[in-house]
């Protein structure tokens, strides 16, 4: 008798044993996710990372709105961009990646790394000489040989109104030239440690060699936003600069057309050229959460991104640690 006793404690805490290993193994991709999340510190706003975002498929949660779905009618795998990277910026998750790596044309977007060897190359009060640069094609505020403009008017006038004139202004303003500086820009890029980054141009032309990938974009607004002059001028929709004199005006317009429409838009730049068809990298700050969203190659980015932001909260909770092990 007692050894049938014996027997069966040990069928059972086999069994207990069996069920635990089941459980673990099944949870292990959560409780992973919770363990890196608690060692991981990681955000631009130096906020302490409390909560990370999961796929409310893990738990077999539904949509809190039943219906959002349906009127979205969107399939995120059938998107017109030919990149897309998403990321929550405060726990440094990417949520979502279509051809994140696929080496293309920035256009514009370039001038978020124009900007940030401008903060490191200038003081912000300096005042440039406008050289001619009446042959820069594309987007312009009507600069004008001679002009003088402090380089703060200058970045608000490139990234605001995506100024092709004030982007030639900073570059060729520098002691080391055009070359030096577009130099500086790829120093940059090595140093951020892209793979898919290189510049031919501070304004983003379309180039043999000018050349990024949504991620690699990610990692530049990244630090872009990590400026606090940078994130409050790309956050304006509006905006007018003048010359030393006070006398000439320019006045500005974002090119972001989500600015000011959806009120979580916080910026950051658009993109458009032949080759680089429509490229824009957008921060939403929503429900007290950071998202990064980069398209890259699109024939409808706006509409698109929109849809992108719907799509991260319907498919997202985000969970402490903790909770993330009590749920798996």
């Amino acid at each position: 008798m007692k050894r049938i006793f014996s027997n069966n404690k040990y069928k059972l805490f086999g069994i207990v044993i069996l069920v635990i290993a089941i459980f673990l193994y099944k949870s292990a991709d959560l409780i992973i996710m919770a363990k890196n999340s608690t060692e991981k510190k990681y955000d631009v706003y130096t906020k302490q990372v409390s909560e990370i975002p999961v796929l409310k498929s893990k738990f077999n949660l539904q949509s809190e709105d039943a219906t959002k779905s349906a009127i979205l009618d969107f399939d995120i795998n059938h998107l017109s961009s030919k990149s897309v990277y998403i990321e929550d910026v405060d726990t440094a998750t990417q949520l979502f990646e279509k051809n994140g790596e696929r080496v293309l044309l920035p256009a514009s977007t370039t001038k978020i790394m124009t900007a940030l060897v401008a903060r490191q190359e200038y003081k912000l009060d300096d005042a440039l000489i406008i050289p001619d640069i009446t042959k820069i094609d594309g987007f312009s505020v009507g600069l004008f040989k001679g002009e003088k403009m402090r380089v703060d008017q200058l970045l608000k006038a490139m990234l605001i109104q995506s100024s092709n004139d004030a982007a030639y202004a900073l570059a060729l303003n520098h002691p080391g030239g055009l070359d030096g500086f577009v130099k500086l820009m790829n120093q940059k890029a090595t140093d951020f440690n892209l793979k898919s980054t290189y510049f031919e141009n501070p304004a983003g032309f379309d180039n043999d060699s000018q050349r990024s990938s949504a991620h690699d974009l990610a990692i530049i607004s990244k630090e872009f936003m990590k400026d606090d002059f940078l994130r409050l001028v790309v956050g304006a929709k509006k905006d007018v600069i003048t010359d030393e004199s006070g006398i000439y005006k320019h006045y500005l317009y974002n090119t972001h057309e989500l600015l000011g429409i959806d009120q979580s838009v916080v910026g950051i730049k658009t993109g458009t050229t032949e080759g680089a068809h429509q490229v824009l990298i957008t921060q939403f700050n929503r429900e007290g959460r950071n998202i990064l969203i980069i398209v890259m190659g699109s024939d409808d980015r706006y509409e698109e991104t929109s849809q992108l932001i719907d799509w991260v909260f319907d498919e997202f909770i985000w969970l402490t640690p903790e909770q993330i092990i009590e749920k798996s």
